[in-house]
């Protein structure tokens, strides 16, 4: 769940391969808002059951955050994996690519409201730090 933007998750997209950010209901949760982290908390998989793909991150600074099959990342097997930093006075982590720590998973979309577009990641001194912090939701 977004740190900045309460009730709004990270989701797969069930018609391409983007990754969105979406209100979601915690009551009747959408499965393509589901993941599994697989591995330690300062590198892991998330893994998205309904897509049946993982979480991966384009490369560059504001890269695309993208669904693929593991083992398929232009970046080798760093693309394909995350870290949670540490954590922040408002209680979130930053969420970042294990390939390039600088670029975090972007919840904002430019203008102080959750994004509406498909999810890119953003360096953490570039603009407001809270959009880029996440919290893991463990069923309930």
């Amino acid at each position: 769940m977004s740190g900045a933007f309460p009730g709004y998750a990270l989701c797969a997209s069930p018609t391409d391969q983007w990754v969105w950010l979406k209100k979601v209901d915690t009551g009747n949760p959408d499965r393509f808002c589901l993941w599994k982290q697989l591995g330690p908390s300062d590198q892991f998989t998330l893994y998205n059951p309904e897509k049946d793909q993982i979480m991966a991150y384009t490369g560059g600074n504001e890269g695309a955050v993208v669904m693929e099959d593991s083992g398929t990342s232009k970046l080798g097997s760093n693309g394909e994996l995350w870290s949670w930093g540490g954590r922040e006075d408002w209680g979130a982590y930053a969420l970042q690519s294990f390939w390039d720590s600088g670029q975090n998973v972007d919840a904002k979309d430019g203008f102080s409201s959750p994004r509406t577009d498909s999810v890119h990641t953003r360096g953490w001194r570039h603009g407001h730090q809270r959009e880029l912090t996440w919290n893991a939701v463990t069923p309930g």
